[in-house]
């Protein structure tokens, strides 16, 4: 009983120790999985087809600039969501990732139409099993932080050098940054 006592400590210390930041690629993958992966990608067709010296631009051009502005939106959105959940982020993201592999989190992608209407069809959403964990799911911390983190979504104040360097580094096209801002 002394040894457990002596131990429980330690355990707990362990397991703050393990608590990090979510990384990028897992969040990249629950988000893709969520179908969120788009986020950004209607701003960036938006800032083409509106800044001047892009809309101009041969559609070849455009399209590798609508892709380069997207990446950087999506990629910032990303830093945003990981900087909101805080030092234990990964366990957040590891929950999600953990639910969405389950029937409950295949009916929750259904309701969010991430997944086709034939694998919607194939869940069934009256057992007990799948509606005990989608309730638990649905009232856990991770689903409140990670939905909470999409709608806090901050940009940093840079963002139109971001931007134009994204431009420049995949599509060789020069913009000024405060043509985007």
């Amino acid at each position: 009983m002394r040894n457990l006592a002596l131990l429980l400590p330690l355990l707990c210390v362990a397991g703050l120790a393990s608590a990090a930041p979510a990384s990028e690629a897992a969040l990249a993958d629950v988000m893709r999985t969520l179908h969120k992966d788009t986020m950004g990608a209607s701003s960036a067709e938006m800032m083409v087809a509106e800044v001047p010296s892009l809309k101009v631009l041969p559609e070849g051009d455009r399209q590798c600039a609508r892709s380069a502005l997207h990446a950087v939106l999506i990629g910032q959105a990303r830093q945003s969501v990981i900087n909101d959940l805080g030092d234990d982020g990964d366990t957040v993201i590891a929950e999600w990732a953990r639910f969405l592999d389950t029937p409950s989190g295949k009916g929750y992608l259904a309701l969010e139409g991430a997944v086709s209407a034939a694998e919607a069809e194939a869940i069934d959403v009256q057992s007990e099993q799948y509606q005990s964990v989608f309730a638990a799911f649905l009232a856990s911390p991770a689903h409140t932080r990670l939905t909470a983190s999409f709608s806090r979504l901050a940009m940093p104040g840079d963002l139109p050098e971001q931007l134009a360097k994204g431009l420049q580094d995949q599509c060789r096209i020069a913009l000024n940054p405060k043509e985007i801002s």
